[in-house]
């Protein structure tokens, strides 16, 4: 559940690395900002754990779970801060849930309690996927226009919470085609609805998670097309 020594080693190189990349493009905001500029903790700490969650996540380390558990609560925090209220219960209801099922299931998730191998959809199973985020969509907007009238583009942030809701239980089951809904309808979303909001640190975060997304899609490809197990290292 923990990992072994390599792993340690990673995430604290990583997290060290990501907390750098944050730290510079604080003080680059507050720069360009001026007095405009507000330090918001809930977001610089949501960003700092959610980039070392997915970097984690692309190298199939374990230790990725803890860091995006992290992530959801401080992300949670901020989005109910700004008015993104669909992000909000994204992050709260759903997350921190689901990271707490996903971190046991790549551990003991594959055959006789095995690590869990990576997998991609058959074709019914893509088809069902559509399906699930164009209704997840659907019925977001309809909850966001009763719960929280006049919110900020209240239909990308449907799409954006349904198709993260998808993408994270596939990520949970190491399906290649989660880094698909990562890469399009989540990330490229997501950076026009921050932008939008002024969440320029997490519109940022979310164009390192575009591009990130691009390399693990490539490398969880080239994972399942060898037939690696999970547990072993990928080289970019």
């Amino acid at each position: 559940m923990l990992g072994d020594r390599a792993a340690h080693r990673e995430q604290a190189r990583i997290a060290l690395a990501m907390l750098a990349v944050t730290a510079l493009y604080e003080a680059a905001s507050a720069y360009v900002l001026g007095p405009d500029f507000a330090l918001n903790w809930y977001e610089v700490i949501g960003t700092w754990s959610g980039l070392t969650c997915v970097w984690l996540s692309r190298t199939r380390n374990i230790l990725c779970w803890p860091w995006g558990i992290v992530s959801a609560a401080a992300l949670g925090a901020f989005f109910a801060q700004i008015g993104l209220p669909g992000q909000q219960w994204l992050n709260w209801g759903y997350f921190l849930v689901i990271q707490l099922w996903a971190w046991p299931n790549w551990v003991f998730g594959g055959a006789g309690r095995t690590e869990l191998p990576v997998s991609r959809l058959s074709f019914l199973g893509r088809a069902a996927v559509l399906l699930s985020v164009a209704a997840g969509t659907v019925a977001v907007y309809v909850t966001i226009g009763l719960i929280a009238p006049g919110s900020l583009y209240p239909i990308v942030d449907a799409l954006v919470v349904a198709s993260s809701v998808v993408a994270q239980f596939l990520l949970g089951r190491k399906i290649v085609e989660s880094w698909v809904l990562w890469l399009g309808p989540v990330n490229a979303a997501s950076i026009f609805l921050f932008a939008a909001a002024g969440a320029y640190t997490v519109m940022a975060l979310y164009v390192a998670f575009f591009i990130h997304a691009l390399v693990a899609l490539r490398s969880w490809n080239t994972v399942f097309r060898s037939g690696a197990r999970i547990g072993a290292p990928i080289t970019i």
